[in-house]
């Protein structure tokens, strides 16, 4: 049986996914966080939660049919760890999570948006990353990967800021990308991009003061 088609790029800026509803995330206290953003299909998410059933995994996306794909395997994995929701991660970030929750962000091959005009939808940006920070837990971490570059510098910019201001650590060096993995489960993309021997760059920060 043939996949219907799911549309790849969503203008976040859309005034009918502005100020929606915010879904019920079944935090659990005590329990280590993981979030991923943008998290299509939760190829990352899913292995994750399989691996780690002692940890809380949550996909944020804003694509219902991919969020129903995605909830569909971890019911069919019997995964109780693992939710993907529905979310505009562009301006609900800080209404999701209270300041100090989320033990680790994963920022995976976000869109694009090659045209000029369109780099406004671009999640990578210093809001994004202030989010994020205010979500953190201090020691708290925050990876990205991509394999555009200038999303890879967009990202880096945006994460350096809040690195002279004291607020997070590059793990590598300051201006530096990271050469190996955070974790061994790997999205979708990242697959695809591995079978084409394709470049990905990656950023990891570690959160040092919440905002």
């Amino acid at each position: 049986m043939s996949t219907r088609r799911v549309r790849q790029h969503v203008n976040p800026l859309r005034s009918t996914l502005l100020n929606i509803e915010l879904p019920d995330l079944g935090l659990k206290d005590g329990v280590p966080l993981d979030v991923e953003l943008g998290s299509a299909e939760a190829h990352l998410m899913l292995e994750l939660a399989e691996a780690h059933p002692e940890r809380q995994f949550i996909g944020l996306e804003i694509r219902a049919e991919l969020i129903r794909r995605a909830n569909r395997q971890a019911e069919k994995r019997g995964l109780q760890n693992f939710k993907n929701v529905f979310s505009n991660i562009s301006v609900d970030l800080p209404r999701l999570f209270p300041p100090g929750r989320v033990d680790r962000f994963f920022l995976y091959f976000p869109d694009p948006w090659f045209k000029k005009w369109q780099h406004k939808r671009r999640v990578i940006e210093p809001s994004l990353a202030q989010g994020m920070l205010r979500a953190l837990k201090p020691g708290g971490e925050i990876h990205v990967a991509t394999d555009i570059f200038d999303l890879a510098l967009d990202a880096m910019a945006a994460l350096e800021s809040l690195a002279d201001a004291g607020l997070v650590v590059n793990l590598v060096a300051p201006w530096r990308f990271s050469r190996t993995r955070p974790v061994q489960a790997r999205s979708r993309r990242e697959k695809q991009c591995e079978a084409q021997d394709t470049r990905v760059w990656r950023l990891a920060y570690r959160g040092l003061t919440p905002l």
